[in-house]
Parts: structure tokens; sequence; C-alpha cells
């Protein structure tokens, strides 16, 4: 994908939109079901790359994917969301 301060600001600018949306406490809470199942998700949307990669764009499709598969993004995710989006 990019290298891992590229992959942290992405999952900071996610954070700052997640809440804005309202979104943050959700999220939070489904952070725990991520982690559990999230290299499975990964497979599936990997799958589903053909419909997903058009409605996401490839970047984004990537981006996900890693974010799914790195538990130490999944965290940072986590701290940004705590910090109001404001990064970890």
């Amino acid at each position: 994908m990019g290298t891992e301060a590229e992959e942290r600001l992405w999952v900071e600018g996610l954070a700052r939109r997640i809440t804005a949306a309202g979104l943050a406490d959700v999220v939070r809470s489904s952070l725990d079901l991520t982690r559990a199942v999230g290299f499975l998700g990964a497979q599936a949307l990997l799958m589903a790359q053909p419909l997903a990669g058009s409605l996401l764009g490839e970047a984004t499709l990537k981006r996900v994917l890693a974010l799914l598969e790195d538990p130490h993004l999944q965290e940072h995710l986590l701290m940004s969301l705590e910090s109001g989006g404001e990064g970890g």
C-alpha cells in the first residue's frame, strides 16, 4: 500500500471522517469484532474485488484491506477515534 506513515495518516483522516459523521461510537464498538474476523473480512473483500474496486476505488480498497488485516492499524484507528479524530 504505502509507507507506515502514509497508512497512519490515512487512518487518522478516516477517524476524522467517522467522527464528523457521528459514527465514532458505532465504529469503536465494532472494532472488537473486526479484530476477531478482520482477516476473513479482508479475504471476502478480495473475492469481491472487481465490484468493491469499482465502488471504492483501488487505492481505497487496498487501504481498507490493510486496515482489516493489520491489528496495529486497527489500534491506531481506535486511539484516533478516542481522541476525537485528532490522531493517536
